[in-house]
């Protein structure tokens, strides 16, 4: 499968500054997870196309995500990935260099065992790189 990746974190949720998500009875209750196949990080999505609940993997990003909230302006194949809940200005930055034209390859419903490098996105001041 591929589509196109967003990103957000808790300083550009909906609220500002939350952790909030659409459905906090799949998981984790607010925004989070490690990556891992039993710790999925969080992703959204709008409601036409993945179920929450939803597990995916993303080879470039090495984690693993479930659909724990909705993105209304999301359609098709398009997600919007959960970055952390740090909130500074350094968040933005790393949501915008992981960002790219085109679309991602990510797969739906992937077995346990998939290469993970745990953590968030953007955490401590620092952004993954792929």
């Amino acid at each position: 499968m591929s589509g196109r990746i967003n990103f957000y974190g808790a300083r550009n949720n909906d609220p500002p500054g939350s952790r909030a998500i659409a459905y906090p009875n799949v998981m984790h209750g607010q925004a989070g997870g490690s990556g891992t196949f039993e710790d999925p990080i969080t992703f959204s999505a709008g409601t036409d196309r993945y179920r929450p609940g939803t597990k995916i993997y993303v080879p470039d990003l090495k984690r693993y995500f479930i659909l724990e909230d909705l993105c209304p302006q999301c359609s098709g194949t398009t997600i919007n990935i959960w970055t952390g809940a740090a909130t500074d200005s350094g968040s933005i930055d790393c949501q915008q260099s992981l960002s790219r034209n085109g679309n991602w390859s990510y797969e739906v419903g992937p077995p346990k065992g998939r290469a993970v490098v745990a953590g968030d996105l953007y955490q401590n001041g620092r952004c993954y790189r792929i």
